[in-house]
Formats: C-alpha cells, structure tokens, sequence
C-alpha cells in the first residue's frame, strides 16, 4: 500500500512541474556541438549566423564566452522579448534560464553548464 501511495505522490509532483525545455546542444545541433560532459559541467560551442533561429530550450546556471560576440534577440517562455548585445572576447555568468533566440549578427560563443 505504501508503494501505492508514493508512486501516486511521485506522479502528482511529476504533473505538477511540467518538463522544462530541450537542451541547447538537442534544439539546434547543426549550430551547436557538445564538446565535454560530465556528472557536473557541459561544455557547448555555438557558431550562429545572422537569421539563425534556436528553439525553446532551457540552461541551468551557465558562463558563456563570446569568441565573436553580436546582437541576439532572445524570447523568454512567457512571451516577453529582448534584444542583447555581446562584445568580442566578454565573459558572462548568468542564472538558468528557458528561451529561444534569433541571431542578429554571426556569433560564435563557448557555453558551460553548471548541473545542479
């Protein structure tokens, strides 16, 4: 009976949270390539050219470095919108977050993800 009741408690939480989105490296794997992963890191390279979209997908905590930085435009989940602009050479610690992004200019940038 205990069984039982914890499998159905698991499953109420399970629909309580819904899935967060993709991984960037599974939403846009002709832009991105897992270079390096363990129980604690992922480590990602990005080349995106202007006019290039990448769908929803959600980070954990995570530095990025722009080798070549640029305009993005990035679409929150809940619909809200904003342009960023990065720098050659700058370095960014960020918390997670879930969005999709359009390039405004060619970017080429090294993520890593922290898993919790």
């Amino acid at each position: 009976m205990k069984r039982v009741v914890l499998l159905l408690a698991a499953s109420a939480v399970a629909v309580a949270y819904p899935q967060t989105a993709g991984d960037l490296a599974s939403v846009a794997p002709e832009h991105c390539k897992l270079l390096k992963e363990d129980a604690k890191v992922r480590v990602i390279h990005c080349i995106l050219k202007k006019g290039d979209k990448v769908g929803m997908h959600s980070h954990p905590p995570f530095v990025v470095y722009f080798i070549n930085g640029g305009k993005s435009r990035y679409t929150l989940a809940d619909g809200t919108t904003r342009v960023v602009e990065t720098k050659n050479g700058e370095a960014q610690i960020l918390p997670p977050v879930t969005h999709s992004g359009e390039q405004l200019d060619d970017v080429d940038e090294i993520l890593v993800e922290l898993k919790q």
